[in-house]
């Protein structure tokens, strides 16, 4: 059964290459596409597409809030984001908004094929090597043996932090006080052995943790 995918991008000459790259493979079908984001989300209603490769600066509504509106939504299109930026601010703003995948629009033409399977058969916390090395991560999991075991409360929190979630929403949502909040970000980063909070959402996706 073929891929089906959605082509997200603001730009017409973008979504045109976009096409031509992945209608080289018999494995992918380019079903759609869409200029903007609120064509985009009608059209994900309409033509149930696998995988949504999702520009993340669009005028109007960006990559980030469509990203959250599919997230909350009961479709089970994945978002692969696609952008111009190897910044870690849209990087990990993407992944902590819904996505699963993030590539740089140059690394496209090597990489985005791969990119496309990889997330539809399920994998999340897709990187291409660029953004591995941009965010000091690697690009694939090292395995969750190497994981200490999360507690119950740390394992919550990390759902919700994935979920994009502020300190005070998951206090509000988990019932927890801040000093509690603090403890459980802090033993997380620790047991994933990352650096900050958003890197930790994005190792616990490649582990399948959450």
């Amino acid at each position: 059964m073929k891929i089906k995918i959605l082509l997200v991008d603001d730009h017409v000459n973008v979504r045109q290459g976009l096409r031509k790259m992945l209608s080289r493979s018999p494995k992918v079908e380019i079903v759609g596409e869409a200029g903007n984001g609120v064509e985009a989300l009608e059209l994900v209603e309409h033509l149930n597409p696998d995988v949504m490769l999702l520009d993340v600066e669009m005028p109007g509504m960006n990559g980030y809030e469509v990203a959250r509106r599919v997230m909350d939504s009961e479709n089970n299109v994945r978002v692969l984001a696609l952008s111009g930026y190897d910044d870690k601010r849209y990087i990990l703003g993407m992944f902590s908004s819904g996505a699963v995948g993030y590539i740089t629009k140059d690394e496209a033409p090597n990489q985005l094929l791969q990119a496309v399977q990889e997330v539809a058969s399920g994998y999340k916390g897709w990187i291409s090597p660029r953004v591995a090395e941009k965010l000091g991560v690697p690009a694939r999991p090292k395995g969750r043996d190497t994981i200490p075991a999360l507690s119950l409360k740390e394992t919550q929190v990390l759902r919700k932090m994935t979920q994009g979630k502020t300190d005070r929403e998951i206090m509000q949502e988990l019932n927890m006080d801040r000093s509690t909040i603090k403890d459980c970000v802090q033993s997380i980063i620790w047991k994933l052995g990352v650096t900050t909070r958003l890197e930790a959402v994005l190792r616990a996706m490649q582990e399948g943790l959450v």
